[in-house]
């Protein structure tokens, strides 16, 4: 019966990880067009690329449709920016087809571009259940160089916020779950 227990666990963490990504991969469009146009976290990216070494090496952890990429790139560091929807990082490309970009599920980050000198993550890791963040940081340390600057940006609180995760879109009703 624990078996089975488990299984069950198992099949409703893979079912809301896959509409969190259905979530994404059905508004890639949308997101890129109201966000490549909403320049709201700029002054937060000036004032996080002013603390870094001149033309720092970055990584835009869960780019999303690639709208911050491409302002970080805009005030002058090397950035790649990083996805697990491959929806997105079409759009991404599409809307910005100078940066790079790559899918790749944060969870199985690795050193395949090398080490960074900064890591930047907007929107992203509010996906992330509480008890698997240290995990992410970790791998996150394990890219980061030496006196590198990790910037989250995230949402305060604690449990599941239900208002963000249950979403009606294109007539589907999904859970795309934030903590």
């Amino acid at each position: 019966m624990l078996k089975k227990s488990n299984r069950c666990v198992s099949e409703v963490k893979i079912r809301m990880k896959d509409e969190t990504k259905l979530f994404y991969v059905l508004t890639a469009e949308k997101t890129a067009a109201e966000w490549y146009k909403n320049d709201i976290l700029m002054s937060t990216i000036k004032d996080f690329v002013s603390l870094l070494p001149e033309k720092s090496k970055l990584l835009d952890l869960g780019c999303g449709p690639g709208h911050e990429t491409k302002r970080l790139a805009s005030v002058g560091v090397e950035v790649i920016g990083i996805d697990y929807s491959k929806e997105c990082i079409r759009v991404a490309k599409k809307h910005y087809p100078e940066g790079k970009f790559e899918i790749i599920d944060f969870h199985n980050l690795d050193d395949r571009f090398g080490q960074f000198d900064d890591i930047f993550a907007s929107g992203s890791l509010i996906h992330v259940k509480p008890d698997e963040l240290p995990n992410i940081v970790r791998k996150v340390s394990g890219i980061l160089k030496k006196n590198g600057y990790f910037l989250m940006l995230i949402q305060d609180g604690e449990d599941i916020n239900e208002e963000w995760s249950n979403l009606e879109v294109e007539g589907k009703s999904l859970r795309r779950t934030v903590y």
